[in-house]
């Protein structure tokens, strides 16, 4: 959720707040952090990372899942059907890293 949905929140003094066109509107003075910034876009490097970091992870929950399957037999059977497709979503993201990595042209691109 971007801050432009986030509600700005008032309380009210002596009376309901003034509304706008676009409802309450801020009290004098008021600056949102985000003005004047551009809006934030990760780099290659960092979708790299994330990518990366997310297969890691999905590798960590299937090995779990692994081990929960060998302590509790009587429901291996779902616990292993976990792991497997932690360890389908690992191998995508790795599969996403490395097509749209920043050595590669941006997907976003026309």
């Amino acid at each position: 959720m971007g801050g432009e949905d986030r509600a700005l929140r008032l309380t009210a003094r002596d009376g309901a707040p003034e509304t706008g066109a676009n409802g309450p509107r801020p009290p004098e003075g008021f600056r949102s952090r985000a003005a004047g910034r551009p809006p934030r876009r990760a780099n290659g490097e960092d979708a790299l990372r994330s990518m990366l970091s997310s297969a890691q992870a999905h590798d960590r929950a299937a090995a779990l899942l692994e081990d929960m399957a060998a302590v509790h037999p009587e429901e291996a059977a779902a616990h292993l059907e976990s792991a497997e497709r932690h360890r389908r979503w690992a191998d995508n993201d790795r599969d996403l890293a490395d097509r749209y990595g920043p050595r590669h042209q941006d997907p976003d691109e026309p």
